[in-house]
């Protein structure tokens, strides 16, 4: 399983994938408090669908903004972290 963070739009969208299929999703207006809903966000949706963040693989961030904003580095910052303690393991 993978998790991708999407923002586009002022929307945040949260998917877990399934290889290539959506297995659940999760979408909120980007607020200026991704700080505050992010971390939260993917518990509830990996809780909702009974898994565990050892069930996923990877957690990329595709955004339609510029790295120079904090909400894109927020996110960023989450999807690195996440990989790399996979990587560590």
């Amino acid at each position: 399983m993978n998790i991708e963070i999407k923002i586009q739009k002022n929307l945040v969208s949260i998917f877990l994938k399934n290889k290539k299929n959506i297995q659940a999703q999760i979408i909120f207006p980007e607020e200026h408090n991704l700080a505050e809903k992010l971390l939260p966000s993917i518990d509830s949706l990996l809780k909702k669908n009974k898994a565990k963040p050892t069930d996923i693989e990877k957690m990329e961030l595709i955004a339609d903004m510029d790295d120079s904003f904090t909400t894109y580095r927020i996110a960023k910052a989450v999807a690195d972290s996440f990989n790399w303690s996979r990587k560590i393991r």
